[in-house]
């Protein structure tokens, strides 16, 4: 939306396989967002260039360490947008009354994502092949979220008129569609390395009797869940704001960079909560799917 603006070499030490790996998966989001906020309150923030680091290079570094890709950055966006369309066309085949067609396209497509997961050799691909339903469940939650930021980020310009808008009507239109297309993309990508991390970090704490397992894990899960849903919104947030910016200039005859940054200094203190909220219920629920033997 447009703002009123005015003057994988090695993933094994990661993959949660040992003791140091489990601590790994739990504390690094927690420490690195507490240097997040840290350098957020240093003076050294004035300077523009400090700025920009700050508040979208650390959270991009901080999260590619805490949730890292597993299957590559073009790996991962081939299975989202095989995954809209097989959810476009088994609608269209529902609607169509094709419901054994509709839930074939879907199976396929639930395949296809176990498939792309179990093809390594390292933990997660053992982990995906013993429980596959624990992957789609965290795979769901992450797509619950991803919408729920999308509806949010859209929503903006009518719970704030004053502070955001998506401009007349003859752009409003393109506004919508690019807010929709990039916070889209980026919450989905955020949200399904954050499934991953915690399916093997929950893999990894498991075991014994399921309630003992959910006591054990569930506060852990919950605490990784919201530090990577803090860190995860921030950088949802800066890649909103890189579209903010071009429409408030569209709109503005204002500095892109000094718009950016002024939409992300505006809209983290709702994007933060929503973020922490979102990876507080995938982590929770993460911990909770524990299987009965191990």
């Amino acid at each position: 939306m447009r703002c009123t603006f005015s003057p994988e070499s090695a993933p094994e030490p990661t993959a949660c396989g040992s003791t140091a790996g489990r601590e790994r998966c739990l504390f690094t989001s927690v420490m690195m967002l507490g240097a997040l906020f840290g350098l957020m309150a240093s003076p050294a923030v004035r300077l523009p260039m400090v700025t920009i680091f700050v508040v979208i290079g650390i959270p991009l570094l901080t999260f590619a360490v805490a949730a890292p890709s597993r299957l590559g950055l073009s790996r991962e966006l081939g299975l989202l947008l095989r995954g809209i369309e097989a959810n476009a066309l088994s609608a269209l085949l529902f609607v169509s009354g094709r419901f054994d067609d509709a839930r074939a396209v879907l199976l396929r497509q639930r395949v296809r994502v176990e498939n792309a997961y179990a093809a390594g050799t390292g933990p997660l691909a053992q982990i995906v092949a013993s429980d596959p339903l624990r992957l789609h469940h965290l795979r769901r939650l992450g797509m619950f979220g991803a919408v729920l930021a999308v509806v949010a980020g859209n929503a903006l310009p009518l719970v704030f008129p004053q502070t955001y808008t998506w401009g007349d009507d003859a752009g409003a239109l393109g506004v919508l569609a690019l807010d929709v297309l990039t916070i889209g993309l980026a919450s989905r990508l955020v949200t399904e390395r954050m499934a991953i991390r915690l399916l093997e970090t929950t893999h990894a704490l498991g075991g014994g009797g399921v309630w003992s397992a959910r006591a054990r894990v569930v506060p852990l899960s919950t605490m990784l869940g919201t530090a990577m849903g803090a860190v995860g919104a921030l950088v949802v947030l800066a890649t909103a704001a890189g579209a903010s910016a071009v429409e408030t200039a569209w709109l503005f005859d204002v500095d892109m960079v000094a718009a950016g940054l002024w939409f992300i200094r505006e809209t983290a203190p709702l994007a933060l909560p929503l973020g922490v909220g979102i990876g507080g219920v995938m982590g929770a629920a993460a911990g909770l799917a524990q299987s009965p033997q191990r």
